[in-house]
């Protein structure tokens, strides 16, 4: 099993797969590989796998798996057969969470929306501290779209910079882009039953009244930017001051 380590699957643990991966089973017909979140490899990891993935051994057999496959390089995606799987709906999620983890029915309705669709993610996922993470980005939003202020725009960047790490910044971009999701499809009509951020409906709202989609989008666009950058560790202070002066001027 190759797991992400901080958000990355570097060379070292694909040369290490590639050299296993050579060796005939101890027991049994076959061995098997699993590569998850294989969209976390870096390039240099992933062209590593790449004669591996081309030529196993016939007794290897490799499972690569992603929430993300357009993520993966195209030369990987070519060399694989894609199986999907669909993602399990909300409310199967949150009937687990009450039921098994006697969860308290909020968290629980929280969780399944930000899982997208994996109860493992569910699971793993805090709950304190994904609350603590909108808060900090409802400020960002409120500010881009209501209040205009710019001053606390750049104090939102300093202590989005601050992050503990690539993951924990990553995961507070992703929370900015669940929120933006949710005013944009509060803006075009959608109900609140298809909002994530469903107890933030009335928040929300004022700000889906200023929203324009082409605004939205551009946000979006911003963020994604900004994650394909952190491959070349770029300065994270910088580029969150860059993220949100830019976002102000969308």
């Amino acid at each position: 099993m190759a797991r992400p380590y901080k958000n990355i699957i570097r060379v070292p643990v694909m040369r290490e797969l590639e050299s296993e991966a050579n060796f005939r089973p101890f027991e049994g017909a076959t061995r098997v590989f699993i590569i998850e979140d294989a969209d976390c490899m870096n390039d240099q990891a992933a062209n590593a796998l790449l004669k591996t993935l081309e030529e196993p051994p016939p007794t290897t057999h490799l499972i690569l798996t992603t929430s993300n496959p357009t993520a993966l390089l195209p030369t990987i995606r070519s060399r694989c057969q894609v199986i999907r799987f669909a993602p399990i709906p909300h409310d199967q999620i949150e009937k687990f969470l009450t039921e098994k983890e006697a969860m308290h029915p909020a968290d629980a309705q929280l969780l399944a929306r930000t899982s997208r669709g994996s109860i493992g993610r569910a699971l793993e996922t805090n709950i304190e501290s994904y609350r603590e993470r909108r808060e900090a980005m409802m400020t960002v939003l409120t500010a881009l779209s209501l209040s205009g202020d710019r001053v606390q725009l750049l104090h939102s960047a300093e202590a989005l910079a601050a992050a503990k790490d690539r993951s924990d910044y990553e995961q507070q971009l992703d929370v900015l882009e669940s929120l933006i999701r949710d005013a944009w499809a509060l803006s075009l009509g959608q109900p609140r039953e298809m909002m994530v951020n469903s107890d933030l409906y009335s928040q929300l709202r004022k700000i889906a009244d200023e929203l324009r989609s082409e605004r939205a989008a551009a946000w979006l666009s911003q963020i994604e930017e900004l994650r394909g950058e952190l491959d070349v560790n770029i300065n994270r202070r910088i580029a969150s001051d860059a993220l949100f002066v830019s976002m102000a001027m969308a």
